[in-house]
């Protein structure tokens, strides 16, 4: 079963959600798995979720900490939509991103509202996708540190092969986008490796991050297709057998009902 376990569906890129989603049904995708930023982007990728018979998440990204005035409240908000819908499979995106702030100014809000979500979603035995750019130090200290991990994704890696080891060994799962097959990513095709295949997920991170030859163009789940077929070549694998594996992957971490 082909499922792009991260596809950003409520992105305002995509200006016919029905046509993209029909079009990755037509490209053998599945399911398709949403993850969200904010609250409210939650509940827009909930109403697709219900309506299109797809998964969604529902989290507060590091790049939205600006929409969360109260964490109590944010904590509340999110158990009471994760309670209303079936189509909720976890809790994300979420994580850590020192990218655009290097200077680390919002740091110690954006541990918080991590720290927050991460113990929400033991307490809720729901599974996490975790975002991290830039943070490697950090999201290494919160893991560390944390009484009990949450399951989960880290999607669209972007760390070391020491932290890749680390949270294998946590137990999370792994994905990697369409930036895989770019030229300058000799590192994320090198690390590929390491991931045990019962650990891997596939991505499209979509509408950013086209695989190529489709990079510079708007990303669609449909292409989830293209980077099964690239990870298998560099893994010496059958297709077929790749997206088995890693559609097994995400029905047994996300408890899908397919």
């Amino acid at each position: 079963m082909l499922i792009d376990t991260h596809c950003h569906l409520t992105d305002p890129k995509f200006t016919d959600v029905k046509r993209t989603i029909a079009e990755a049904r037509e490209a053998g995708v599945e399911k398709i798995l949403m993850p969200t930023g904010s609250i409210a982007d939650a509940k827009r990728a909930i109403l697709i979720a219900e309506q299109e018979k797809q998964y969604a998440m529902a989290g507060v990204h590091p790049e939205d900490i600006e929409s969360v005035t109260d964490i109590d409240q944010m904590i509340y908000e999110l158990e009471e939509l994760i309670g209303k819908s079936k189509r909720v499979i976890g809790i994300g995106e979420i994580g850590l991103d020192f990218f655009f702030d290097k200077e680390k100014k919002t740091k110690e809000k954006q541990l918080e509202i991590f720290v927050t979500q991460m113990e929400l979603a033991a307490k809720l035995k729901l599974p996490v996708v975790v975002h991290m750019r830039d943070a490697e130090e950090e999201m290494l200290a919160v893991l560390t540190q944390l009484k009990t991990l949450p399951r989960g994704q880290f999607h669209c890696f972007a760390g070391s092969e020491k932290f890749l080891r680390f949270v294998l060994d946590k137990g999370f799962y792994v994905s990697l986008a369409g930036n895989i097959t770019y030229k300058s990513a000799q590192n994320l095709r090198d690390l590929v490796h390491l991931v045990p295949l019962d650990k891997l997920l596939l991505e499209t991170d979509s509408p950013y991050l086209s695989p190529e030859p489709l990079r510079g163009s708007l990303n669609t789940p449909a292409n989830v297709k293209i980077i099964a077929t690239a990870i298998a070549y560099e893994l010496s694998l059958d297709t077929e057998k790749l997206i088995e594996q890693t559609g097994n992957n995400a029905i047994c971490l996300y408890s899908l009902d397919i």
